[in-house]
């Protein structure tokens, strides 16, 4: 598209030698006599170039000069005088022209250069003001991006307006289920300024912009449609800028910003609707993120919740699984001690018999009194019981007690210690219990002999170092139903047993700050790895 140019001189042959000449040049031009045309024809179209005299009727060119800088402050300008002076070239650069011919010129070579350089340093200035404009402008996008509160960052975008627009007032649209924009944010407008619009091309500003997905540019200064200037009318503005939301090739919602009518405010720049454009187009990746991450935290709430009430479902579960064991396991030797002390109480009772029953429920209590032993045992030590220990030789000491039974099931045993183990807090004996259980439980799963094999080492956990143990048997193995409930008190899969041993020891080994790993393959054997903290925590 050819540069445009606007002529203004008071000869009019100076006017038609400039119009033959820069037309031959590829220009298109306009022109005008009088300043106060020109200045209605800067109003109603836009223009590259200003060429102008210097002494005319009504405005000198130094007059009509400001004025078309103060609209539009990218305007190239090129003076024409045949009164050529030192303090008349001095006083058109202090205003900003760039270039200046004498008259009369006859070739055009001059007139036609000095318009081609203006025009080139106008496009190198507007170039580097848009980088300045642009790099702060797109410091603020990354700060909107960084916000993910849809409501804050709404305040965000409109305090952004302003700042970066020098806009009096502001405001934020929606596209609505309606099909209408809604006002969901806004700053400076008056009260009667509207909430809603309708979206299309002959309703207003916010409209139009949407429907067409185009920013548009309004002012007072400029003759337009009648329905946008009332728009402006009503938002008690003289300038206004409006860009689309668009995502995906759908229009959003809008931005409006607006100037007010204080003798102070300048009017918006065509400039400025490329930045808003950009600005706006940053704020729907900002406010679509944001959405996204309101949904995705809305999304991890539901299953939260969800994940508490299952837990809480469970533990009510396990309440009563374990209410019912309690009762099984606890009743059964009742009823033997209360049969067994009715049965002693008969007179004609025969004196061995008699002993005979005290003895049976003697051994029903030794049993009840093992059962709340071991129940209470789910309490965790105290921190007087901790002391640095050795784990290999811990092993070994239980081992030393295991012997026998292992041996009766013909089960050998494998050694893979690390020697330079460091020693372990650890409260020795509810650790051999641990290791106990699960050694004879390991032998209970190899019914026709096996390899146990007892392993130490050190690894990670959370970044920091833990000691590990583990046991490992080539054992019929666990169902993967059985394994979810092998540390549930009362749960047992042997024919006899409290079912206590492995939820005893999965409590010890979490009071030392640990966990306990099972790894199991049906038909091949399983690994328990009890992990302990090389370092106890104050809290443990």
């Amino acid at each position: 598209m050819a540069d445009r140019i606007l002529i203004v001189d008071d000869d009019p042959g100076v006017v038609a030698l400039c119009e033959r000449l820069l037309t031959h040049a590829g220009y298109e031009v306009a022109s005008s006599m009088r300043p106060q045309d020109a200045l209605r024809m800067m109003r109603a179209q836009h223009f590259d170039l200003l060429l102008l005299d210097i002494r005319m009727p009504e405005m000198s060119g130094f007059e009509l000069m400001q004025v078309a800088r103060e609209r539009d402050p990218e305007l190239a300008i090129v003076i024409i005088t045949g009164h050529g002076t030192i303090e008349t070239v001095v006083q058109a650069l202090q205003i900003g022209a760039e270039g200046f011919v004498l008259k009369p010129f006859e070739s055009g070579v001059t007139l036609v250069q000095s318009v081609r350089e203006a025009l080139v340093k106008s496009r190198q200035a507007r170039e580097a003001a848009r980088s300045r404009a642009l790099r702060p402008l797109f410091e603020v996008s990354q700060y909107l991006l960084a916000e993910t509160d849809p409501q804050r960052l709404r305040s965000m975008i409109i305090a952004s307006v302003q700042g970066q627009f020098g806009a009096t007032c502001a405001g934020l649209y929606n596209v609505e289920a309606d099909q209408k924009l809604h006002l969901v944010s806004g700053q400076g407008f008056p009260e009667n300024f509207p909430q809603t619009a309708l979206i299309g091309a002959d309703v207003g500003l916010l409209g139009r912009a949407v429907a067409w997905s185009l920013p548009l540019w309004v002012t007072m200064e400029m003759p337009g449609d009648p329905s946008l200037l009332r728009d402006l009318e009503a938002a008690q503005i003289t300038s206004a800028l409006c860009a689309p939301l668009i995502r995906r090739g759908q229009p959003t919602g809008a931005i409006i910003a607006g100037k007010g009518k204080a003798a102070n405010v300048t009017t918006f720049r065509e400039g400025d609707l490329e930045l808003l454009t950009i600005f706006a187009g940053q704020a729907a990746v900002a406010m679509e993120n944001a959405g996204l991450y309101a949904e995705l935290r809305e999304y991890v709430k539901r299953i939260e919740d969800s994940h508490q009430q299952l837990i809480q479902v469970e533990k009510l579960a396990a309440l009563g699984r374990l209410v019912g064991s309690i009762a099984h396991e606890v009743n059964n030797p009742l009823q033997a001690i209360q049969n067994c002390l009715h049965l002693a109480e008969h007179k004609d009772l025969a004196e061995a018999k008699r002993k005979m029953y005290h003895d049976l429920a003697a051994e029903e209590v030794t049993r009840l009194i093992k059962l709340v032993r071991d129940m209470l045992d789910l309490y965790r030590p105290t921190a007087a019981d901790f002391a640095l220990t050795d784990l290999n030789t811990l092993l070994d000491e239980v081992l030393t007690l295991a012997e026998k039974p292992l041996r009766d099931k013909n089960i050998a045993i494998k050694k893979q210690y690390r020697k330079d183990l460091p020693p372990v807090p650890l409260v020795r004996n509810n650790l051999k219990q641990v290791f106990l259980n699960l050694i004879l439980n390991a032998g209970d799963a190899m019914p026709n002999g096996g390899r146990l094999t007892l392993k130490t080492s050190l690894s990670r956990d959370n970044k920091h170092h833990v000691a590990q143990v583990s046991f490992i048997d080539n054992g019929v193995g666990i169902l993967p139903e059985a394994r979810a409930k092998l540390f549930e008190p009362f749960y047992t899969t042997k024919a006899q047993g409290t079912g206590l041993g492995l939820a005893v020891s999965y409590s010890i080994v979490e009071a030392h700050g640990g966990h306990i790993q099972v790894e199991s393959v049906v038909g091949s054997g399983s690994t328990f790895t009890v992990q302990l903290p090389l370092e106890r925590n104050a809290d443990d």
